[in-house]
């Protein structure tokens, strides 16, 4: 075979590179070390590249409303967050919503030369699932299950259900209410409740480290128990956002205020459920009160704009403008409209100068806009007398001849 280039080879392609000879030899093989003790509730299970360690459980499960119905929820520990090919996942929890109650499956890689077992072994358990959910999934755990699927020369790719990542919906919905998105935030601002856990995954790796070298020790233990209270956490916090998505109350602070109603109106129009997009932003701005509120209106005028319903758009900014009077966004955004959209220039200046009364701090920055519209609105009083005379001549013009009304201008009429 030809030698190709370092660009053009793929991952893949040099690890094969790496393990055969020229002369095709078979792989190397790989040198395991020594077994270890095994952390608590670990059992061997079989896979077609030997055993894979898993903890099994079955936990109650409050009823949840909605159910999210058959998904699969994941979360790992890694030995760093770097989510390079260096970057090991010594254990992944599993959590599905069953009949009696919710299956948690814990996997767990003692050693790294047991990685294709316990990859084979997480598939097989994502595989009955109609859905994969996780928390930053998207940007961090499956892009690190993927490389460590090529790395441990596994057999095609990495497949799991469709994926939803929680992160990105509590972003999109609940982010105005949160300094931090992280889970534990989210476990405590939405959830209402605050986990009684001594440790955080940043001492994922330290642990998994001590364990190589020493064997199974506290603080492995609690790692593990942490990445098991997080996937628990992800089941009710996904049926709390599907609470929110389709408008219910949810988040530990009571019923949905105009802020909340805007961020869902966002978020479904983003993810082209116009309709529902519609119904959020109107529920935003029907509050008397409120910036949150204000910008869900100034989003429906857009919105009125694009679709070239210019004088609806107009009715709602008047609106908005003796709604909001204080809310120097709304005025800006009529008199936008009224010269850009509706070449109504004058309008447009009593609407700015009206502005510029009630908001003297910004009176400034409406200098210009306002400059502007004087000099249309003089302009077009020009252009308006020179059409009034232009019209007048040729009437005259017509009735009394075409010399007529030449004069007209002098003040005089020649018959």
């Amino acid at each position: 075979m030809p030698a190709a280039s370092g660009s053009a080879l793929s991952l893949r392609e040099r690890l094969d590179r790496l393990t055969h000879s020229g002369s095709g030899e078979p792989p190397r093989q790989r040198v395991e070390a020594p077994p270890l003790e095994l952390p608590h509730g670990f059992e061997a299970v079989p896979t077609p590249y030997g055993d894979a360690l898993m903890h099994q459980d079955v936990l109650s499960l409050p009823e949840l409303d909605p159910h999210p119905g058959s998904i699969a929820y994941l979360d790992t520990e890694t030995t760093g967050l770097s989510g390079g090919t260096g970057t090991f996942v010594f254990a992944a929890a599993v959590a599905r919503p069953i009949d009696c109650g919710l299956r948690l499956a814990q996997l767990f890689m003692p050693q790294p030369g047991m990685e294709p077992a316990f990859l084979h072994a997480l598939q097989d358990e994502l595989a009955p699932a109609d859905g994969l959910a996780t928390f930053n999934g998207a940007s961090f755990d499956l892009p690190v299950l993927r490389n460590r699927w090529v790395m441990a020369r596994m057999s095609g790719e990495l497949t799991h259900p469709r994926h939803v990542d929680l992160l990105t919906l509590v972003r999109a919905l609940f982010r105005h209410r949160m300094e931090s998105c992280s889970l534990r935030s989210v476990e405590e601002r939405l959830l209402g409740y605050e986990r009684d856990d001594p440790v955080s995954g940043a001492l994922a790796p330290d642990a998994y480290f001590a364990y190589l070298r020493r064997g199974t020790n506290p603080m492995l233990e609690m790692v593990l128990e942490h990445n098991r209270l997080d996937v628990i956490s992800l089941v009710h916090l996904h049926s709390l956002l599907m609470r929110r998505l389709d408008g219910g109350e949810g988040g530990g602070e009571g019923g949905m205020d105009a802020a909340d109603w805007l961020a869902l109106g966002r978020h479904r129009f983003r993810r082209g459920a116009r309709a529902d997009g519609w119904r959020a932003l109107r529920n935003a701005a029907g509050f008397s009160s409120g910036e949150a509120a204000a910008t869900a209106g100034l989003w429906i005028s857009k919105r009125l704009v694009r679709r070239r319903s210019i004088d609806a758009a107009d009715r709602v900014l008047e609106q908005l403008e003796s709604t909001f009077s204080e809310d120097v966004r709304v005025a800006v955004a009529r008199a936008r409209l009224l010269e850009w959209r509706k070449r109504d220039p004058h309008r447009a200046l009593t609407v700015v100068e009206a502005a510029q009364a009630r908001f003297p701090d910004s009176a400034a920055e409406l200098d210009l806009r306002r400059d502007r519209l004087r000099r249309k609105v003089l302009r077009r009083g020009l252009e308006d007398g020179r059409r009034e005379r232009d019209r007048r001549k040729r009437w005259l013009q017509g009735r009394l001849g075409y010399d007529a009304g030449e004069d007209l201008e002098g003040g005089r009429i020649e018959l």
